[in-house]
Protein backbone atom coordinates (compact mmCIF):
# COMPACT_ATOMS: atom_id res chain seq x y z
CA UNK A 1 0.00 0.00 0.00
CA UNK A 2 1.53 3.31 -0.95
CA UNK A 3 2.14 5.37 1.87
CA UNK A 4 0.56 8.79 3.08
CA UNK A 5 2.98 11.18 3.35
CA UNK A 6 1.69 14.78 5.33
CA UNK A 7 1.27 17.25 3.13
CA UNK A 8 3.72 20.13 4.91
CA UNK A 9 3.28 23.09 2.82
CA UNK A 10 -0.89 22.81 4.18
CA UNK A 11 0.47 22.41 7.48
CA UNK A 12 2.07 25.95 7.80
CA UNK A 13 5.84 23.60 8.25
CA UNK A 14 7.25 25.03 4.81
CA UNK A 15 6.26 28.74 4.41
CA UNK A 16 6.01 30.59 1.07
CA UNK A 17 8.66 32.93 0.34
CA UNK A 18 8.23 36.27 2.12
CA UNK A 19 7.28 39.28 -0.46
CA UNK A 20 10.07 41.39 0.74
CA UNK A 21 12.86 38.23 1.04
CA UNK A 22 14.45 39.35 -2.82
CA UNK A 23 15.03 42.65 -1.40
CA UNK A 24 16.64 41.10 1.84
CA UNK A 25 19.34 39.19 -0.32
CA UNK A 26 20.14 42.17 -2.69
CA UNK A 27 21.20 43.73 -0.02
CA UNK A 28 23.45 41.22 1.55
CA UNK A 29 25.03 40.84 -1.76
CA UNK A 30 25.72 44.47 -1.55
CA UNK A 31 26.90 44.26 1.46
CA UNK A 32 29.03 42.01 0.60
CA UNK A 33 30.41 43.70 -2.21
CA UNK A 34 31.02 46.96 -0.05
CA UNK A 35 33.22 44.75 2.25
CA UNK A 36 35.13 43.38 -0.66
CA UNK A 37 35.88 47.03 -1.76
CA UNK A 38 37.09 47.60 1.77
CA UNK A 39 39.43 45.00 2.02
CA UNK A 40 40.81 46.43 -1.64
CA UNK A 41 41.15 49.55 -0.04
CA UNK A 42 42.71 48.51 2.69
CA UNK A 43 45.30 45.75 1.22
CA UNK A 44 49.23 47.15 1.67
CA UNK A 45 50.67 49.48 -1.05
CA UNK A 46 53.07 46.29 -1.71
CA UNK A 47 49.76 44.30 -3.27
CA UNK A 48 48.87 47.27 -5.68
CA UNK A 49 50.49 47.59 -8.98
CA UNK A 50 54.51 48.61 -9.18
CA UNK A 51 55.33 52.14 -10.57
CA UNK A 52 56.33 51.66 -14.00
CA UNK A 53 59.52 54.27 -15.13
CA UNK A 54 60.92 53.96 -18.47
CA UNK A 55 64.96 53.74 -18.93
CA UNK A 56 66.19 55.03 -22.16
CA UNK A 57 69.89 52.31 -22.69
CA UNK A 58 71.95 52.87 -25.34
CA UNK A 59 74.25 49.69 -26.29
CA UNK A 60 73.37 47.07 -28.13
CA UNK A 61 74.58 42.93 -28.40
CA UNK A 62 75.48 41.24 -25.43
CA UNK A 63 75.81 44.61 -23.26
CA UNK A 64 72.02 44.80 -24.34
CA UNK A 65 70.90 41.46 -23.00
CA UNK A 66 73.02 42.01 -19.41
CA UNK A 67 71.05 45.53 -18.95
CA UNK A 68 67.44 43.57 -20.02
CA UNK A 69 68.37 40.98 -17.27
CA UNK A 70 69.52 43.42 -14.89
CA UNK A 71 66.32 45.21 -15.12
CA UNK A 72 64.48 42.33 -14.78
CA UNK A 73 66.41 41.41 -12.02
CA UNK A 74 65.68 44.83 -10.20
CA UNK A 75 62.01 44.40 -10.53
CA UNK A 76 61.92 41.22 -8.58
CA UNK A 77 63.93 42.49 -6.36
CA UNK A 78 60.82 44.68 -4.83
CA UNK A 79 57.37 45.22 -5.58
CA UNK A 80 57.10 49.13 -6.02
CA UNK A 81 58.89 49.79 -9.34
CA UNK A 82 58.47 48.55 -12.69
CA UNK A 83 61.54 49.46 -14.80
CA UNK A 84 60.63 49.14 -18.43
CA UNK A 85 64.10 49.32 -20.37
CA UNK A 86 64.16 50.48 -23.74
CA UNK A 87 66.65 50.99 -26.53
CA UNK A 88 67.03 54.22 -27.86
CA UNK A 89 69.74 53.60 -30.39
CA UNK A 90 73.64 53.76 -29.59
CA UNK A 91 74.27 56.85 -26.51
CA UNK A 92 77.58 58.08 -28.32
CA UNK A 93 78.74 61.09 -30.80
CA UNK A 94 75.31 62.47 -30.90
CA UNK A 95 73.61 59.92 -32.29
CA UNK A 96 70.07 58.28 -32.57
CA UNK A 97 69.50 58.47 -28.31
CA UNK A 98 70.53 62.03 -27.93
CA UNK A 99 68.14 63.34 -31.02
CA UNK A 100 65.52 61.52 -29.67
CA UNK A 101 66.19 62.74 -26.29
CA UNK A 102 66.23 66.20 -27.75
CA UNK A 103 62.96 65.17 -29.49
CA UNK A 104 61.32 63.87 -26.33
CA UNK A 105 62.20 67.23 -24.68
CA UNK A 106 60.39 69.27 -27.15
CA UNK A 107 57.56 67.40 -27.04
CA UNK A 108 57.24 67.71 -23.37
CA UNK A 109 57.12 63.89 -23.23
CA UNK A 110 60.51 62.20 -21.53
CA UNK A 111 61.37 59.07 -20.07
CA UNK A 112 62.39 58.85 -16.86
CA UNK A 113 66.47 57.69 -16.38
CA UNK A 114 68.64 57.71 -18.64
CA UNK A 115 72.16 56.40 -20.29
CA UNK A 116 73.44 59.15 -21.49
CA UNK A 117 77.39 59.91 -22.61
CA UNK A 118 79.55 61.44 -20.37
CA UNK A 119 80.45 64.28 -22.63
CA UNK A 120 76.55 65.17 -23.26
CA UNK A 121 75.84 65.03 -19.87
CA UNK A 122 76.89 68.84 -19.33
CA UNK A 123 74.92 69.45 -22.45
CA UNK A 124 71.75 68.35 -21.19
CA UNK A 125 72.39 69.45 -17.77
CA UNK A 126 72.89 72.95 -19.09
CA UNK A 127 69.32 73.23 -20.49
CA UNK A 128 67.87 72.32 -17.43
CA UNK A 129 67.07 69.22 -18.65
CA UNK A 130 68.33 67.02 -15.84
CA UNK A 131 67.72 66.15 -11.74
CA UNK A 132 70.69 67.91 -9.55
CA UNK A 133 71.88 64.55 -7.67
CA UNK A 134 73.87 66.21 -5.18
CA UNK A 135 71.36 66.13 -1.99
CA UNK A 136 70.38 62.47 -2.89
CA UNK A 137 73.89 61.54 -2.86
CA UNK A 138 74.58 62.72 0.37
CA UNK A 139 71.98 60.79 1.94
CA UNK A 140 72.56 57.85 -0.05
CA UNK A 141 73.80 54.20 1.54
CA UNK A 142 76.20 53.76 -1.12
CA UNK A 143 76.33 56.21 -3.85
CA UNK A 144 77.79 59.22 -1.87
CA UNK A 145 80.72 61.00 -3.59
CA UNK A 146 83.38 59.11 -1.24
CA UNK A 147 82.44 55.79 -2.14
CA UNK A 148 83.58 56.03 -5.72
CA UNK A 149 86.69 54.66 -7.20
CA UNK A 150 88.03 58.18 -9.23
CA UNK A 151 84.94 57.61 -11.97
CA UNK A 152 83.30 61.37 -11.11
CA UNK A 153 84.53 63.13 -14.03
CA UNK A 154 82.08 64.52 -16.46
CA UNK A 155 79.20 63.83 -13.92
CA UNK A 156 79.15 67.52 -13.03
CA UNK A 157 78.38 70.72 -14.65
CA UNK A 158 78.57 74.20 -13.48
CA UNK A 159 79.59 72.63 -10.00
CA UNK A 160 76.51 70.35 -9.66
CA UNK A 161 76.33 66.85 -9.96
CA UNK A 162 73.95 65.24 -12.49
CA UNK A 163 75.30 61.87 -13.42
CA UNK A 164 75.79 59.14 -11.59
CA UNK A 165 78.43 56.71 -13.40
CA UNK A 166 76.67 53.96 -14.87
CA UNK A 167 79.42 51.98 -16.88
CA UNK A 168 82.96 53.49 -17.21
CA UNK A 169 85.88 52.36 -19.53
CA UNK A 170 89.07 53.16 -20.45
CA UNK A 171 90.65 52.58 -23.65
CA UNK A 172 93.43 49.51 -23.68
CA UNK A 173 94.99 47.21 -25.93
CA UNK A 174 94.48 44.08 -26.78
CA UNK A 175 96.95 42.12 -28.25
CA UNK A 176 97.30 38.22 -29.40
CA UNK A 177 100.14 36.34 -27.28
CA UNK A 178 100.32 33.70 -29.59
CA UNK A 179 101.11 35.77 -32.47
CA UNK A 180 103.54 37.70 -30.09
CA UNK A 181 105.38 34.59 -29.10
CA UNK A 182 105.54 33.30 -32.57
CA UNK A 183 107.22 36.92 -33.80
CA UNK A 184 109.48 36.61 -31.03
CA UNK A 185 107.57 39.78 -29.27
CA UNK A 186 107.97 39.15 -25.54
CA UNK A 187 105.24 41.42 -24.18
CA UNK A 188 102.92 44.89 -25.44
CA UNK A 189 104.23 47.78 -26.49
CA UNK A 190 104.06 50.43 -23.77
CA UNK A 191 104.58 53.69 -26.29
CA UNK A 192 103.83 54.80 -29.81
CA UNK A 193 107.36 54.21 -30.78
CA UNK A 194 106.79 50.75 -29.83
CA UNK A 195 103.89 49.68 -31.65
CA UNK A 196 106.01 51.41 -34.75
CA UNK A 197 108.53 48.99 -34.42
CA UNK A 198 106.52 45.91 -33.92
CA UNK A 199 103.60 45.91 -36.05
CA UNK A 200 105.63 45.18 -39.26
CA UNK A 201 106.88 42.15 -36.81
CA UNK A 202 103.25 40.92 -36.13
CA UNK A 203 101.86 41.34 -40.72
CA UNK A 204 101.65 38.46 -42.13
CA UNK A 205 100.66 37.94 -45.81
CA UNK A 206 98.22 35.55 -46.78
CA UNK A 207 98.03 34.39 -43.31
CA UNK A 208 94.70 33.20 -43.51
CA UNK A 209 94.42 31.78 -47.17
CA UNK A 210 94.69 33.15 -50.11
CA UNK A 211 94.42 37.17 -50.51
CA UNK A 212 93.98 37.17 -46.65
CA UNK A 213 96.68 39.27 -44.28
CA UNK A 214 96.99 39.35 -40.97
CA UNK A 215 97.64 43.14 -40.02
CA UNK A 216 100.02 44.06 -37.13
CA UNK A 217 97.91 46.81 -35.72
CA UNK A 218 94.33 48.02 -36.08
CA UNK A 219 93.59 51.57 -34.17
CA UNK A 220 89.70 52.82 -34.08
CA UNK A 221 89.55 56.04 -35.70
CA UNK A 222 87.23 57.67 -32.78
CA UNK A 223 87.77 60.93 -30.78
CA UNK A 224 88.28 59.28 -27.91
CA UNK A 225 91.49 57.58 -29.07
CA UNK A 226 92.51 61.18 -30.14
CA UNK A 227 91.77 62.28 -26.85
CA UNK A 228 93.89 60.08 -24.90
CA UNK A 229 96.91 60.60 -27.56
CA UNK A 230 96.60 64.19 -27.42
CA UNK A 231 96.84 64.45 -23.33
CA UNK A 232 99.54 61.56 -23.34
CA UNK A 233 101.68 63.59 -25.33
CA UNK A 234 101.70 67.09 -23.24
CA UNK A 235 98.47 68.53 -25.44
CA UNK A 236 95.45 69.95 -24.29
CA UNK A 237 91.24 69.82 -25.95
CA UNK A 238 90.93 73.11 -24.85
CA UNK A 239 92.07 76.34 -22.95
CA UNK A 240 92.22 76.04 -19.49
CA UNK A 241 89.05 78.45 -19.93
CA UNK A 242 87.85 76.78 -22.19
CA UNK A 243 87.01 79.30 -24.74
CA UNK A 244 89.43 78.39 -27.90
CA UNK A 245 90.51 74.96 -28.76
CA UNK A 246 94.06 73.87 -28.55
CA UNK A 247 94.31 71.08 -30.29
CA UNK A 248 96.14 72.29 -33.49
CA UNK A 249 99.66 71.32 -32.53
CA UNK A 250 102.65 68.69 -33.49
CA UNK A 251 102.12 67.28 -29.71
CA UNK A 252 98.54 66.54 -30.73
CA UNK A 253 98.74 65.11 -34.27
CA UNK A 254 102.22 63.12 -33.14
CA UNK A 255 99.89 59.70 -32.78
CA UNK A 256 97.60 60.22 -35.90
CA UNK A 257 100.76 60.31 -37.78
CA UNK A 258 101.98 56.86 -36.26
CA UNK A 259 98.79 55.74 -37.27
CA UNK A 260 98.98 57.04 -41.10
CA UNK A 261 102.39 55.61 -41.32
CA UNK A 262 101.30 52.16 -40.77
CA UNK A 263 98.68 52.27 -42.40
CA UNK A 264 100.53 53.55 -45.70
CA UNK A 265 103.33 50.69 -44.94
CA UNK A 266 100.52 48.30 -44.75
CA UNK A 267 101.12 46.92 -41.14
CA UNK A 268 97.84 48.94 -40.18
CA UNK A 269 94.33 49.29 -41.05
CA UNK A 270 91.27 51.27 -40.78
CA UNK A 271 87.54 50.21 -40.58
CA UNK A 272 84.89 53.00 -41.10
CA UNK A 273 80.92 53.51 -40.84
CA UNK A 274 78.80 53.36 -38.25
CA UNK A 275 80.33 49.48 -37.03
CA UNK A 276 83.79 50.47 -36.97
CA UNK A 277 84.02 49.51 -33.47
CA UNK A 278 82.13 46.29 -33.67
CA UNK A 279 84.03 45.55 -36.89
CA UNK A 280 87.22 46.28 -35.49
CA UNK A 281 86.92 43.87 -32.10
CA UNK A 282 85.53 40.83 -34.31
CA UNK A 283 89.19 41.15 -36.62
CA UNK A 284 90.77 40.76 -33.35
CA UNK A 285 88.47 37.64 -32.49
CA UNK A 286 89.15 36.18 -36.28
CA UNK A 287 92.73 37.05 -35.96
CA UNK A 288 93.01 39.73 -38.97
CA UNK A 289 94.98 41.35 -36.52
CA UNK A 290 97.52 40.74 -34.14
CA UNK A 291 96.49 43.89 -31.87
CA UNK A 292 93.87 46.94 -31.10
CA UNK A 293 93.04 50.17 -28.95
CA UNK A 294 89.88 49.19 -27.81
CA UNK A 295 87.62 49.80 -24.90
CA UNK A 296 87.61 48.04 -21.56
CA UNK A 297 83.62 47.14 -22.26
CA UNK A 298 85.15 44.65 -25.10
CA UNK A 299 86.36 41.99 -23.35
CA UNK A 300 82.86 40.06 -22.88
CA UNK A 301 82.73 40.33 -27.05
CA UNK A 302 86.67 39.22 -27.50
CA UNK A 303 86.35 36.43 -24.62
CA UNK A 304 84.86 34.93 -27.45
CA UNK A 305 88.46 34.59 -29.10
CA UNK A 306 89.93 31.00 -29.53
CA UNK A 307 93.90 32.27 -29.04
CA UNK A 308 95.42 33.20 -25.99
CA UNK A 309 94.41 37.10 -25.59
CA UNK A 310 95.79 39.89 -23.07
CA UNK A 311 94.82 43.37 -22.00
CA UNK A 312 97.19 45.79 -21.32
CA UNK A 313 97.87 49.60 -20.47
CA UNK A 314 97.60 52.27 -23.71
CA UNK A 315 100.69 52.90 -25.14
CA UNK A 316 101.97 56.28 -24.59
CA UNK A 317 104.83 58.60 -25.12
CA UNK A 318 109.18 57.82 -24.34
CA UNK A 319 109.26 60.20 -20.86
CA UNK A 320 105.83 61.57 -20.62
CA UNK A 321 103.08 60.49 -18.02
CA UNK A 322 100.18 57.95 -19.63
CA UNK A 323 97.09 60.19 -19.87
CA UNK A 324 93.62 58.57 -20.69
CA UNK A 325 89.88 59.60 -20.72
CA UNK A 326 87.41 57.49 -19.47
CA UNK A 327 84.31 56.91 -21.38
CA UNK A 328 80.88 55.31 -21.13
CA UNK A 329 77.70 57.11 -19.69
CA UNK A 330 76.06 58.22 -16.52
CA UNK A 331 72.38 57.60 -15.53
CA UNK A 332 70.83 60.75 -15.19
CA UNK A 333 67.67 61.30 -14.08
CA UNK A 334 65.11 63.74 -16.42
CA UNK A 335 63.76 67.31 -14.30
CA UNK A 336 60.56 67.14 -16.63
CA UNK A 337 58.91 64.54 -14.48
CA UNK A 338 56.80 63.98 -11.43
CA UNK A 339 58.66 63.64 -7.83
CA UNK A 340 57.59 60.05 -7.39
CA UNK A 341 58.98 59.04 -10.79
CA UNK A 342 61.91 60.89 -9.70
CA UNK A 343 62.12 59.01 -6.82
CA UNK A 344 62.09 55.74 -8.22
CA UNK A 345 64.56 56.32 -10.80
CA UNK A 346 66.58 57.13 -8.02
CA UNK A 347 65.50 54.00 -6.47
CA UNK A 348 66.55 52.17 -9.84
CA UNK A 349 69.76 53.93 -10.15
CA UNK A 350 71.27 52.97 -6.26
CA UNK A 351 70.29 49.33 -7.05
CA UNK A 352 72.37 49.26 -10.08
CA UNK A 353 75.70 50.69 -8.14
CA UNK A 354 74.94 48.75 -5.02
CA UNK A 355 78.66 46.94 -4.37
CA UNK A 356 77.24 43.37 -5.53
CA UNK A 357 75.48 44.63 -9.20
CA UNK A 358 77.98 46.73 -9.43
CA UNK A 359 80.91 43.87 -9.62
CA UNK A 360 78.45 41.81 -11.08
CA UNK A 361 78.21 44.46 -14.20
CA UNK A 362 82.07 44.81 -13.92
CA UNK A 363 82.36 40.67 -14.27
CA UNK A 364 79.71 40.22 -17.46
CA UNK A 365 80.97 43.51 -19.48
CA UNK A 366 84.98 45.08 -18.91
CA UNK A 367 83.31 47.89 -17.45
CA UNK A 368 85.07 48.91 -14.31
CA UNK A 369 83.23 48.38 -10.90
CA UNK A 370 82.23 52.32 -10.06
CA UNK A 371 82.17 51.58 -6.19
CA UNK A 372 84.75 51.05 -4.18
CA UNK A 373 83.12 48.51 -1.96
CA UNK A 374 82.76 46.23 -5.59
CA UNK A 375 86.33 45.17 -5.49
CA UNK A 376 86.04 43.81 -1.50
CA UNK A 377 83.33 41.77 -2.93
CA UNK A 378 84.84 38.09 -2.24
CA UNK A 379 83.76 36.58 -5.34
CA UNK A 380 85.23 39.80 -7.38
CA UNK A 381 88.40 39.34 -5.78
CA UNK A 382 88.32 35.86 -6.99
CA UNK A 383 87.38 36.83 -10.61
CA UNK A 384 90.08 39.29 -10.70
CA UNK A 385 92.59 36.78 -9.45
CA UNK A 386 91.47 34.21 -12.16
CA UNK A 387 91.10 36.87 -15.09
CA UNK A 388 93.87 39.16 -14.69
CA UNK A 389 93.31 41.02 -17.86
CA UNK A 390 89.81 42.37 -16.08
CA UNK A 391 92.21 44.10 -13.69
CA UNK A 392 93.39 46.29 -15.97
CA UNK A 393 90.89 49.03 -16.64
CA UNK A 394 90.53 49.18 -13.17
CA UNK A 395 94.60 50.12 -13.11
CA UNK A 396 94.27 52.26 -15.52
CA UNK A 397 91.83 54.43 -13.83
CA UNK A 398 94.71 56.03 -11.83
CA UNK A 399 95.72 57.73 -15.47
CA UNK A 400 92.55 58.86 -16.37
CA UNK A 401 91.08 62.64 -16.19
CA UNK A 402 88.04 64.17 -16.59
CA UNK A 403 87.01 66.37 -19.84
CA UNK A 404 86.25 70.11 -19.88
CA UNK A 405 83.31 70.46 -18.51
CA UNK A 406 81.81 72.35 -20.89
CA UNK A 407 78.27 72.46 -22.74
CA UNK A 408 79.79 72.87 -26.13
CA UNK A 409 82.61 70.41 -25.54
CA UNK A 410 80.29 67.52 -27.31
CA UNK A 411 80.07 69.71 -30.14
CA UNK A 412 83.77 70.03 -30.27
CA UNK A 413 84.19 66.46 -30.27
CA UNK A 414 81.78 66.13 -33.67
CA UNK A 415 83.98 68.35 -34.93
CA UNK A 416 87.21 66.65 -34.06
CA UNK A 417 85.60 63.23 -35.29
CA UNK A 418 85.68 64.83 -38.94
CA UNK A 419 88.60 66.16 -38.63
CA UNK A 420 90.28 62.71 -37.93
CA UNK A 421 87.95 60.67 -40.95
CA UNK A 422 89.97 63.30 -43.05
CA UNK A 423 93.14 63.23 -41.67
CA UNK A 424 92.69 58.74 -42.05
CA UNK A 425 90.23 57.81 -44.47
CA UNK A 426 91.18 61.02 -47.09
CA UNK A 427 94.58 61.28 -46.18
CA UNK A 428 94.57 65.37 -45.83
CA UNK A 429 97.17 66.67 -43.83
CA UNK A 430 97.14 66.17 -40.24
CA UNK A 431 98.32 69.52 -38.39
CA UNK A 432 96.87 71.71 -41.57
CA UNK A 433 93.77 70.20 -41.09
CA UNK A 434 93.04 70.20 -37.55
CA UNK A 435 94.35 74.28 -37.66
CA UNK A 436 91.35 74.21 -39.77
CA UNK A 437 88.84 72.61 -37.65
CA UNK A 438 90.22 74.55 -34.50
CA UNK A 439 89.01 77.70 -35.91
CA UNK A 440 85.23 76.66 -36.35
CA UNK A 441 85.80 75.28 -32.76
CA UNK A 442 86.47 78.79 -31.79
CA UNK A 443 83.49 80.03 -33.51
CA UNK A 444 81.42 77.49 -31.70
CA UNK A 445 82.66 78.17 -28.13
CA UNK A 446 82.54 82.26 -29.07
CA UNK A 447 78.84 81.97 -29.54
CA UNK A 448 76.20 82.57 -27.66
Amino acid sequence: MKPILPDFRRSGMIRSRHPNEGDFLMAGTALCLLAALLLLLATPAAAQAPLEISFWYGVGGQLEKIIQSQAEKFNRSQPGVKVVPFYAGAYGAGGPMQQKLLASIAAGSVPDVVQLEIHATCTFASKGALVSLDELMAKSRHDRKEDFLPVLTNTACEGKTYGIPFNRSVPILYWNRDRFQKAGISGPPKTWAEVSAIAPKLTQEGAGGPGAKVFGFMPINQWWFFQAMTWSNGGEMLSPDMKRAAFASESAVAGLRVWTDLIDRGHAQIRTGPTEFLQTIQDFVNEKTAMYWGSAADMGAVAAAKFEWRAALSPGFEGKPLVVPQGGANAVIMAKIAPERQKAAWEFIQWWTSPAEAAYWSRETGYVPVVKKALDDPDFKAFLKANPNHAVPIEELQYSRAAPPSPKYFQVLQLVQRAQQNIISNKAPALETLKSTAQQVDALLAAP
